[in-house]
């Protein structure tokens, strides 16, 4: 199935029908955890740049990516190498799900590289210094900067014309939101799965049943299918993107801010029968056969307090906590922190 479409030009040229799409975009969230964007900004052929250049940097031999590599800052700058992040225990969760709706089964490590870059603006003091670590520049790739930071900031734009409308869905201030990200810990995070070494059994898993642990997750369309999703009900679904579109997840700080009312939004990444036709076609035309996502995760200021904004039954499931000590806590899960 297609998720609903919310076409972002309504609300930027406001249109009088700009309520309904930002009534369907807070619906979406609340019963898929996801939402189909169309955003007049971004160009796919802008999506495109960007994954030919991370398809050429995931393709280099692995002793020259692990050179930028950081983990003395919880991988939150430069390169995470595949194995290395493992998805948190959510046993608790899939127990209650139906069994046709469980994820496919995992037991290790994630199969994917990822690459960290900020984007946006920073305060210039914060309780979480890690989060203002330097940038890593990888070498031989003098367009690096300037086409991250390009399809980042595009990214960023949508999804802060994203946060004013579901201020607006939620009965908030059109700025409630956007204030609370304006500073945000912003990470452009393409991630990097060889299906030359994985892509020819279906059931693969490359990225395990998970939730992100941010604000909004933002991607553009990969090359390759293996992307599913569980509703808010717990039914798991294949997403597919529509042409021209770009795709929003709920993460774990935007069910905190609305005490549950958007839940964030599980997912796993697999090896599906349609991405081994897709191997195969492109193996057999020598292209590339890393599967990339142009994926960013936005996140709250880590010094604005997380807590519920609407008034909720069960609010003492939400107790207040600083948006980075939630960051840190997450890392920790996933085994990415040194703390």
């Amino acid at each position: 199935m297609e998720l609903p479409t919310v076409d972002l030009s309504f609300y930027l040229g406001g249109q009088e029908s700009q309520g309904n799409e930002c009534f369907k975009l807070k619906e979406s969230l609340h019963k898929y955890g996801a939402v189909a964007i169309r955003d007049p900004r971004v160009r796919e052929e802008d999506s495109e740049m960007f994954i030919d250049m991370l398809e050429k940097y995931f393709g280099q031999p692995k002793e020259t990516k692990l050179k930028d590599c950081r983990p003395d800052v919880s991988y939150q700058v430069g390169v995470t190498p595949e194995l290395t992040e493992w998805p948190r225990d959510n046993s608790k969760y899939i127990k209650g799900l139906k069994e046709q709706n469980k994820p496919t089964p995992f037991d290790g490590p994630d199969k994917k590289w990822r690459f960290q870059w900020r984007i946006g603006a920073r305060r210039e003091y914060t309780k979480f210094p890690e989060l203002l670590a330097e940038p890593v520049i990888p070498e031989n790739f003098p367009e690096w900067k300037q086409v991250m930071d390009s399809w980042g900031q595009k990214l960023l734009d949508a999804v802060f014309t994203v946060s004013e409308m579901l201020s607006i869905g939620l009965g908030l201030g059109a700025s409630t939101l956007p204030e609370l990200i304006r500073f945000g810990t912003h990470l452009l995070s393409p991630t990097g799965s060889d299906l030359n070494l994985y892509g020819d059994k279906p059931g693969t898993v490359l990225a395990g049943f998970h939730y992100d642990i941010s604000f909004l997750t933002i991607h553009g369309r990969s090359r390759f299918p293996g992307l599913y999703l569980w509703t808010s009900e717990g039914e798991r679904i294949p997403c597919k993107i529509p042409k021209g579109c770009l795709l929003v997840q709920s993460g774990a700080q935007i069910e905190y801010l609305t005490g549950g009312y958007i839940k964030k939004g599980y997912h796993e990444v697999i090896v599906s029968e349609e991405t081994c036709r897709i191997v195969n076609e492109k193996r057999n035309r020598k292209e590339s056969l890393w599967r990339v996502s142009s994926t960013m995760f936005t996140h709250l200021e880590p010094d604005k307090m997380l807590y519920p904004l609407i008034e909720i039954s069960d609010a003492f499931l939400y107790p207040p906590v600083l948006a980075g000590f939630q960051v840190e806590e997450e890392l920790k899960a996933v085994k990415l922190s040194v703390v």
